[in-house]
């Protein structure tokens, strides 16, 4: 199962493939995800794009 990061550009993850992620306040409001492979993706919020990271968190904790 995938779930959609950003509607915009179409990213999406497979939850079972996340090793870690943290919502960081650095000074903007941002998802970051650890993949297992290694690499990591860093999700900015801009609600008015659709992007949510606080409701991006709660799907990938609740998809695991």
């Amino acid at each position: 199962m995938m779930i959609l990061l950003n509607p915009a550009t179409g990213l999406a993850v497979n939850p079972a493939e996340i090793s870690a992620m943290v919502i960081e306040r650095n000074p903007m409001l941002r998802l970051v995800i650890n993949m297992s492979g290694g690499f990591e993706l860093q999700i900015r919020d801009c609600p008015s794009e659709g992007v949510d990271v606080k409701s991006l968190h709660q799907q990938l904790l609740e998809a695991v």
